[in-house]
């Protein structure tokens, strides 16, 4: 009887799991990332972790920087500035129904130093 109740138990436990589509499981994967990337991102090392060695850079204030050396050298004295904050907030997820492509955006703050005006 009770090999009768855990099997009856394993099944409703089963049944009850849903597994992920590929949608599902890179929207989940993307926000825990940028989660992960919000709490790092006024640290130069946790900043630069994030970014792939093909990284391509565009900024208003940059030219276009090819590659994580490109984006290490334009960034680190600005990241090595006393009082230089850095802070992301995602507004949106986009994952295609694949799974396979997926961005977020949002909007970001940075603080100079010696400067009481953020852009972003």
């Amino acid at each position: 009887m009770k090999r009768l109740i855990f099997l009856f138990s394993m099944i409703s436990i089963l049944i009850s799991c849903k597994n992920e589509t590929p949608k599902e499981a890179a929207l989940r994967t993307l926000s825990e990332a940028d989660r992960a990337w919000c709490q790092s991102a006024s640290d130069f090392e946790g900043f630069m972790s994030f970014l792939d060695n093909d990284v391509v850079w565009y900024n208003c204030l940059y030219p276009e920087l090819k590659g994580k050396d490109a984006v290490r050298s334009a960034f680190k004295n600005t990241f090595e500035n006393k009082g230089f904050t850095l802070t992301w907030t995602p507004d949106r997820i986009e994952v295609s129904a694949s799974g396979d492509l997926g961005y977020t955006y949002g909007h970001y703050k940075v603080k100079y130093p010696n400067s009481t005006e953020t852009q972003s």
